[in-house]
């Protein structure tokens, strides 16, 4: 299982919001029987479209649902987080200020492999 992050702005009243408004997705694939790399594609990408149908479902709903044996020193359904940020990134030019890009502070790891 992997998680993976979505902008969650399906509603056209929340897409000129300002704000965070990010759900979890958690996709799971079936290794069983050793697929091609084609058809583990396939299967990664119609799991991912099924996913995107239901990414309205809070995170913390799914897990309540599921309800899995808790351990503390792991996240609840998934230790593999994958982000695909593919939104473009423009430069922000804001007229009597001078902007500059901050690397991000360091933090401990939240789940066992991070893929950005």
């Amino acid at each position: 299982a992997v998680g993976s992050p979505i902008a969650n702005r399906t509603h056209a009243q929340i897409e000129p919001l300002i704000g965070l408004f990010v759900n979890t997705l958690v996709l799971r694939a079936d290794l069983s029987g050793t697929p091609s790399l084609r058809e583990l594609l396939a299967q990664v990408r119609d799991t991912t479209l099924a996913a995107y149908a239901h990414q309205d479902l809070p995170f913390e709903k799914l897990v309540e649902a599921l309800a899995p044996v808790r351990d503390t020193s792991r996240t609840a359904l998934f230790q593999v987080m994958f982000v695909l940020q593919n939104a473009p990134m423009e430069a922000l030019a804001l007229p009597g200020l001078t902007l500059e890009v901050l690397p991000a502070a360091e933090a401990g790891a939240k789940f066992d492999l991070t893929l950005s």
